[in-house]
């Protein structure tokens, strides 16, 4: 372990009432960052809340603060100092410039604002910080769609950041081809091929590209050069990133074999990111620098724009009282029509004594009350209708070689 990775390990444990509990069976002068425990997500983000908060190392006294997904009722907040948030930006914007990005390019930022979220200032920090110096127009994922087209038009914009699903609502504004975009970056969902050639049909003339691959939970995750095929990205010298056995959590160095992202920021000191599952299943192309992005794992679903995960699952069953005594819980993610769906799987010991349809309408109500993020995709027909299906415990997906519950199933990368 390199004496940066360890420097700044002994810095969060000696400062984190969290990580201090957490390792506090590690020996503190000798150890390999495969003795430490990986995070658990429902457990760091129980203790990282606003009032009484374990995880950070001191007083935020400047920076900037994100909502970082979560509940109605539990809120996920992300802290950054002034200097975190200035690196975070300096990285990414290091990455954008392996774009194809030129000096003079006129572009139009459709990520998401306010409300706390993070993506469109930080694309519009990173971008600023570029030394190619290109022109941008802050349009944001909120402006209606034929405003957007208007403004592409008449501004003559040759470049397109946002979502996926942004960028193909507004794709379907143009009634023909449009030439004049060359470049689309798209970040915060993946790219299906048949996102890609409905953007291709209507851009004819633009390079698609992943922007790079960031989260508000973690930080600077991994940026795309000219050597990387679609779904891969390179990682950042300012983190460490892992790839773990989903089963057994040990380190893979094998070159394609798929495990779970395990990443490491050794820039964010106020809220610690060690040994944390970002959430996806990867496979290395090149050991520690280049991996490829294959879907979601068991840290939670992510449909379209929207995440959702087992918290939010049990939240809405708490809403819901004794209507239905369920055991387990599966999400399966797949895809209906171009558009992402969430299949919800409550898995119960007994049927009979229900009514399931009762149930299901009841469960899909308070989900929306939970969740009111996945309602508006829904009703903005950027995402399908959320399925539920209440099973027998013994009918939900194992893994087949360990009988273990898979609690997230991806099908769309199947």
């Amino acid at each position: 372990m390199n004496n940066r990775l360890f420097e700044h390990i002994k810095f969060v444990r000696e400062n984190s009432e969290f990580y201090k509990e957490l390792y506090r069976n590690v020996d503190e002068d000798k150890f390999s960052i495969s003795d430490l425990p990986i995070l658990s997500q429902d457990a760091y983000w129980k203790c990282n809340r606003l009032e009484n908060n374990k995880i950070l190392t001191s007083v935020q006294e400047d920076g900037v603060v994100f909502k970082s997904g979560g509940t109605t009722g539990a809120p996920k907040s992300s802290f950054f100092t002034q200097e975190e948030w200035e690196v975070f930006t300096d990285d990414f914007s290091f990455g954008m410039s392996h774009l194809e990005l030129k000096k003079g390019d006129r572009c139009a930022n459709l990520f998401y604002s306010g409300d706390l979220y993070a993506s469109f200032l930080f694309i519009n920090k990173s971008v600023e910080k570029l030394k190619e110096k290109v022109i941008q127009y802050p349009v944001t994922g909120q402006t209606g769609l034929k405003e957007c087209h208007k403004i592409i038009e008449d501004f003559n914009i040759n470049v397109l950041f946002g979502v996926p699903t942004s960028l193909i609502n507004l794709a379907n504004q143009f009634e023909s081809s449009y030439d004049h975009i060359d470049q689309i970056y798209y970040g915060g969902e993946p790219l299906f091929e048949d996102q890609r050639e409905m953007l291709a049909s209507k851009f004819p003339q633009a390079h698609i590209s992943s922007i790079g691959y960031a989260s508000v939970d973690g930080g600077q995750l991994g940026y795309v050069d000219k050597t990387c095929s679609l779904g891969e990205h390179r990682v950042f010298d300012n983190t460490y990133m892992e790839i773990v056995d989903p089963e057994t959590n040990e380190v893979i160095t094998e070159i394609g074999k798929v495990g779970k992202l395990i990443f490491t920021n050794l820039s964010r000191r106020l809220m610690p990111i060690v040994r944390y599952p970002v959430g996806d299943m990867a496979s290395w192309s090149e050991f520690g620098q280049k991996f490829n992005l294959l879907g979601r794992s068991d840290e939670g679903a992510r449909i379209g724009p929207v995440t959702v995960s087992r918290e939010d699952i049990l939240s809405t069953l708490k809403r819901m009282g004794s209507t239905i005594d369920v055991q387990s819980i599966q999400l399966v993610i797949g895809r209906e029509n171009g558009k992402d769906y969430l299949h919800i799987y409550l898995g119960v010991k007994v049927k009979d004594n229900l009514n399931i349809d009762e149930c299901i309408e009841e469960f899909k109500e308070n989900f929306y009350l939970e969740r009111p993020m996945y309602l508006k995709e829904k009703n903005s027909e950027n995402i399908v209708d959320v399925k539920v299906s209440i099973v027998l415990v013994e009918e939900l997906a194992k893994n087949p070689r360990t009988g273990k519950l898979r609690l997230v199933i991806d099908e769309r990368f199947v």
